[in-house]
C-alpha cells in the first residue's frame, strides 16, 4: 500500500534542499543561470506540492489540483529553460513570454471543458517528452548521465499519457478503486525526485566536456592544439594507413616585423582558416607551434595526401595574393608530408614530416615535399615530390 502523504513529505522535502543547493551553486557561479532556472523550478514544485496538500486539507481538493497544476507546468517550464540556458541556447524573451502566455490560456481554457487532471497530465506528459527531445538534440556528448535524464523524462512522458488515457476512459469510476493511478503518481513523484538528483550531475557532465574542449583548443584559430590533436590522432582506425602534414608559414618573422604581431596574428587565422575549409570532414587540424600547423589524414596514399597539400598551398597563396589577408599579400607555405600505418608512432610521423617541411624551406619554399622514411614502422610506398 503506498501512503501518498509521506512520498509527499519526502518529495517536498528532496526538492527544497535541492532547490537551496542549486541556488548556493548558482550564487558561486552566476554564469549560464541554469541553476537558478532549476533551483526555481524545485521551489516551484514544492510549491504545487504545498497547495495540492492545503486544497485536500481545506476541502477544496480541484482548486488545489488546478492551482498546484498551473505551478507544476511552470516548473517545468523553468526545467526547460535551464537546459537551455546549460547549452547556451539563445531564445527571445519576447517569444518566450507569448508562448508561456499561450500555455496558460490554454491551459485554463481546457481546465474549463474537461477535468482539469486530465488537462495537467496531458499538458505535463508533452513537456516532459519537450525536455527529452531537448537534452538529446543540444547534447554535445551523449554521457550516460544525459542518456538517464532523458530517460527518466521519457517515463514521465509515458506515465502522465498513460494517467491522462485512464481517466479519460473513466477507470477510476468503473472499478471505484484508485489503485492504479495511486501507482502512477507514485511512479512520477518518485521520477521526479530522481530528475531533480541529476540535475547537478548532468551540469557536471557538461562543464567538464566544455573544459576539455577548450583544453584541446587553440584560443588564437580555434584548431586543435598540440594536446587535441594528439589525444584526437591516437584515434586512428587500425590497419588504416595514416598521413601527417607539418605546415610552416613562410617568412613570418618578416610579417611581424613589418606589419606588428596584430597582423601575424590575422596571418595565423587566414592560414588556419583555409586549412579547415580545404580538408576533408574526418581530417585534424592542430597548431602545434607559434606559426606550424599540423594535419592527421586518415585513408589516404602518399600521392593523394600530396594533392590535398598542394591544393591548400595553392589556396593560401591564391586567396592572399586576392585580398583575403590584407594587408599580407602572397602568404606561402611549406609543407613535409609522410605516411604510414595507423599503428606507427604518431610523435614519431611528425618529426619526420617537420623534416621533410625543412627539405621544402631549404628548397627554396612554397611546396610540398612527401617524405619516404623506411626507418618508419610500417610505411607506405609513395613517391618523392
Amino acid at each position: 500500500m503506498i501512503h501518498t502523504p509521506t512520498l509527499l513529505l519526502i518529495s517536498l522535502a528532496i526538492n527544497l534542499m535541492s532547490g537551496l543547493i542549486m541556488l548556493f551553486i548558482h550564487s558561486l557561479k552566476p554564469g549560464r543561470g541554469n541553476f537558478l532556472y532549476w533551483s526555481l523550478s524545485a521551489f516551484l514544485f514544492s510549491l504545487s506540492i504545498l497547495l495540492l496538500s492545503l486544497g485536500v486539507l481545506g476541502g477544496h481538493p480541484a482548486l488545489g489540483i488546478r492551482v498546484g497544476g498551473l505551478v507544476s507546468l511552470m516548473s517545468i517550464l523553468l526545467l526547460l529553460a535551464g537546459f537551455c540556458a546549460l547549452y547556451e541556447r539563445a531564445w527571445h524573451p519576447r517569444a518566450v513570454g507569448g508562448g508561456v502566455a499561450v500555455l496558460l490560456l490554454l491551459y485554463l481554457g481546457l481546465s474549463s471543458l474537461a477535468p482539469v487532471r486530465i488537462v495537467l497530465a496531458l499538458m505535463e506528459s508533452m513537456l516532459y517528452l519537450w525536455c527529452a527531445c531537448l537534452i538529446v538534440s543540444l547534447g554535445r556528448q551523449q554521457k550516460r548521465v544525459l542518456h538517464a535524464v532523458a530517460l527518466i523524462y521519457l517515463l514521465h512522458f509515458t506515465i502522465l499519457l498513460s494517467q491522462g488515457g485512464l481517466l479519460l476512459l473513466g477507470v477510476e469510476e468503473r472499478m471505484g478503486d484508485g489503485g492504479w493511478l495511486d501507482l502512477i503518481f507514485f511512479m512520477h513523484m518518485v521520477l521526479t525526485i530522481g530528475s531533480v538528483l541529476l540535475l547537478p550531475l548532468v551540469a557536471y557532465v557538461e562543464t567538464e566536456e566544455a573544459l576539455l574542449a577548450l583544453s584541446e583548443r587553440d584560443p588564437l584559430t580555434g584548431v586543435l592544439n598540440r594536446r587535441g590533436l594528439f589525444r584526437h590522432g591516437e584515434g586512428t582506425t587500425p590497419g588504416q594507413t595514416r598521413c601527417v602534414v607539418v605546415l610552416d608559414i613562410d617568412h613570418f618573422k618578416r610579417v611581424n616585423d613589418q606589419f606588428g604581431h596584430g597582423c601575424g596574428d590575422e596571418v595565423i587565422r587566414y592560414v588556419a582558416g583555409v586549412l579547415v575549409a580545404e580538408v576533408r570532414k574526418d581530417d585534424l587540424v592542430g597548431r602545434i607551434g607559434g606559426e606550424e600547423f599540423a594535419i592527421i589524414m586518415g585513408g589516404v596514399s602518399g600521392q593523394m595526401a600530396r594533392d590535398i597539400c598542394d591544393r591548400i598551398r595553392r589556396q593560401i597563396e591564391t586567396g592572399s595574393r586576392q585580398g583575403a589577408c590584407l594587408p599580407c599579400e602572397g602568404v606561402t607555405v611549406s609543407m613535409g608530408v609522410v605516411c604510414a600505418s595507423a599503428e606507427a608512432d604518431l610523435a614519431l610521423m611528425l618529426t619526420k614530416a617537420d623534416a621533410a617541411m625543412y627539405r621544402v624551406k631549404e628548397a627554396g619554399r612554397n611546396g610540398v615535399h612527401l617524405a619516404f622514411e623506411p626507418a618508419l614502422p610500417r610505411l607506405v610506398e609513395s613517391s618523392e615530390g
